[in-house]
């Protein structure tokens, strides 16, 4: 029988900035030393279904001075406050975890792995 290999992932905790500011998008900041796979200024903005994926969400990400294009969607998990989303088709897991109130995003980058199959790395996400 063969061992299934799930890698561990990098962690960034994210904190809300320009709260209140705007009604379909939040904006949030990784400070940390180290850097992140993504970059340290997210915006997480309200599907406006423009895409036939339909995920309830959309990530984009800081570059200089401008926002990129969407990076990936997020799309609903049965775990409560956590959506799953790609990048580079299918090759990086990355899962978020919203704090109940939103003020704080968790995320969970899984380099060179992805899995449809959550149960496989849940024990990450409640870490």
């Amino acid at each position: 029988m063969a061992t299934h290999y799930t890698p561990k992932p990098y962690t960034y905790v994210y904190t809300e900035t320009n709260i209140g500011k705007f009604k379909d998008v939040k904006h949030y900041e990784y400070n940390a030393l180290k850097e992140s796979k993504l970059t340290n200024r997210i915006n997480i903005s309200k599907n406006r279904f423009f895409a036939d994926s339909n995920p309830d969400y959309w990530l984009k990400v800081r570059l200089k001075s401008k926002w990129s294009n969407c990076i990936t969607g997020l799309f609903r998990t049965k775990y409560k406050n956590v959506f799953r989303g790609d990048e580079n088709e299918k090759t990086h897991l990355i899962i978020f975890k919203f704090s109940d109130n939103a003020s704080t995003l968790t995320i969970k980058y899984f380099e060179n792995y992805y899995t449809n199959d959550l149960s496989n790395v849940i024990n990450y996400i409640n870490n």
